[in-house]
């Protein structure tokens, strides 16, 4: 149980460093075909896509981590997510 639960910490960790470099090398938002792409949204995509496969405990739960932190990072914006605004 432990390393799970420091597997899933060390996934949130990464995920932080991962939103703190993008942020400081692209501070524009992020679009795909002219849709703005919240990283919320991609933590979601994660946990999806995690709840649905056959992958190990250890892997699994690093990328909830990873995708929490995702989340996390974005709540505030979470109203807007899976809209995909248009850019102006």
């Amino acid at each position: 149980m432990i390393p799970l639960i420091l597997s899933a910490i060390v996934g949130l960790a990464v995920s932080q460093i991962t939103i703190r470099y993008w942020k400081k090398k692209y501070p524009s938002k992020v679009y795909l075909f002219e849709r703005r792409i919240h990283h919320g949204e991609i933590g979601v995509l994660l946990l999806c896509i995690i709840s649905m496969g056959k992958i190990s405990p250890m892997l699994s739960s690093f990328v909830i981590g990873c995708g929490l932190g995702l989340m996390k990072d974005d709540l505030q914006d979470r109203s807007k997510w899976f809209k995909f605004q248009k850019k102006l």
